[in-house]
């Protein structure tokens, strides 16, 4: 059995890694995206948006980088990009004011062109080599007050290793170059702290020198999703770290997913056994029917009708009726509602609760219908074995029987359907939590990929992904459980 786990969390690595980067190429190579219109040329100059605020929002965005790079950026960062140093000691390097645990392992860049970021305002001091080529012997970012006579005034548009590209303000581009001499003066930026134990990489990441230098101008402070840092939203909650915003739908989507499950599970099993036991009986032609209109049914025309019913037509009829859609109230329940009659506190139990009861009844209603047909069917198959006979032959009780012989073993084809939800607990109903206005991850993934916010987008397939391969994992290890016979020996 341990090898067998070894070689399924190498094989689902693989599968993981592979995912992501399908994932991630498939979203980036879609067409537009959030900066298609931007180079639209206007009629008036004034509202043009030039080439330095473009690239500002692509470096904002981490769209500026070649596609593979951009990948492993989010995969593992780009704080290591044109980096002169990194810290060895777990403990030895600390940001001033920083907590004991978010000490750690980081990379150091020194002035330099890898500080600089478009639209930054560069003074520059040199000798024009050519036209519209400045070599550069001082640089000064973001500098305050009056501008000397001896240097030029540039907005930088991308940092192209040692080299930059820019524009005079409101005028040509120029192309500035740097070497080791160049002296640059950045706010805020200091040289690399005393303490700490430090290894020297600039022999890989520096602009000048280092082998991957060219890519030195990517460099930031994102850590990766290897990493758990996320990045930031786009548009949902622009700027706002995505794990936070994941983490506010979550709890949501797990009440609404396993409430659903449970109630699924505890009538589905039943229902199939009964079904199964007693073929062709009236019971079973009514559950058949029954899981038919389940397997059958829309989804979201279900829910809309659940809502024209027990929200509007109730109220009509001046029965007490249901809150439309959302997680809990606002406000207290306006006179009329059933949480207005049960005195629900917004927030409360019993006001989550009801808010609960019609989405879980329509995933409810699908997952039954399909999870009694596969009880039905499986015990059907086992009851026609011998050992079922034999067990019956020796006068074993009828409830044993089914409990302990056939139920076991026809647990196996619901144990694979089953375990194949358990990512839903995550992802949530997309389209159930879009009808009722549910604010879970179904309805923040379904926002977030019309609105092209693919960070999101990007860290809930990611992680729907992960819980796939370790639910097929879960089903494997269950089905040893189950039924003995099982060994991945």
């Amino acid at each position: 059995m341990t090898g067998y786990l070894v070689r399924r969390f190498l094989q689902m690595a693989l599968v993981v890694l592979l995912s992501t980067l399908a994932v991630y190429v498939l979203l980036n190579v879609a067409p537009g995206g959030p900066l298609s219109g931007l180079r639209t040329a206007s009629a008036d100059r004034r509202q043009r948006v030039s080439e330095a605020d473009i690239a500002r929002l692509e470096a904002y965005l981490g769209i500026d980088k070649p596609l593979i790079l951009r990948y492993v950026a989010w995969m593992v960062g780009d704080d290591w990009l044109g980096s002169d140093w990194m810290s060895l000691s777990l403990g030895g390097y600390r940001e001033p004011g920083a907590d004991e645990e978010e000490q750690g392992t980081r990379f150091w860049v020194e002035p330099g062109v890898p500080r600089l970021r478009p639209t930054y305002t560069l003074w520059v001091q040199g000798e024009e080599v050519e036209e519209g080529v400045v070599e550069a012997t001082y640089v000064e970012a973001r500098p305050t007050g009056d501008r000397p006579d001896d240097v030029i005034q540039v907005q930088v548009i991308e940092v192209q290793g040692p080299d930059m590209r820019t524009e005079r303000i409101g005028g040509d581009e120029v192309l500035v170059r740097t070497t080791p001499e160049t002296e640059f003066v950045i706010p805020d930026v200091e040289s690399r702290p005393e303490e700490g134990t430090w290894l020297n990489v600039g022999w890989l990441f520096n602009p000048y020198r280092g082998i991957l230098g060219r890519y030195a101008g990517y460099h930031g402070d994102r850590r990766g999703v290897a990493r758990l840092d996320w990045g930031t939203s786009w548009k949902e909650a622009a700027g706002q770290p995505v794990q936070m915003l994941i983490m506010s739908r979550l709890g949501n989507t797990l009440l609404l997913m396993t409430s659903s499950l449970l109630v699924s599970l505890l009538i589905a099993i039943p229902i199939g056994i009964l079904s199964a036991v007693r073929q062709y009986s009236a019971l079973d032609y009514f559950t058949t029917t029954f899981s038919f209109f389940g397997s059958s049914m829309p989804v979201f025309w279900f829910g809309l009708m659940l809502i024209l019913v027990f929200s509007f037509k109730f109220q009509d009829w001046g029965l007490p009726s249901m809150p439309v859609g959302g997680v809990e109230m606002a406000r207290s329940a306006p006179k009329g509602q059933i949480l207005y009659y049960l005195n629900a506190t917004p927030g409360g139990f019993v006001d989550r609760l009801v808010h609960l009861i019609m989405p879980t009844t329509v995933l409810s209603l699908f997952y039954t219908a399909a999870w009694s047909r596969f009880t039905r069917s499986s015990m059907l198959e086992v009851l026609r074995q011998d050992y079922i006979r034999t067990a019956r032959a020796k006068g074993l009780r009828e409830r044993i029987v089914l409990g302990r012989h056939a139920l076991r073993n026809a647990m196996i084809p619901l144990i694979t359907s089953v375990v194949l939800q358990l990512p839903g607990l995550f992802g949530g109903a997309t389209i159930t939590e879009s009808v009722f206005q549910y604010n879970g991850i179904g309805r923040l993934y379904y926002d977030t990929l019309v609105g092209a916010d693919w960070p999101v987008v990007m860290v809930i397939l990611l992680i729907t992904s992960i819980l796939v391969v370790l639910a097929t994992l879960l089903g494997d290890i269950l089905y040893t459980i189950v039924d003995p016979r099982i060994r991945f020996d």
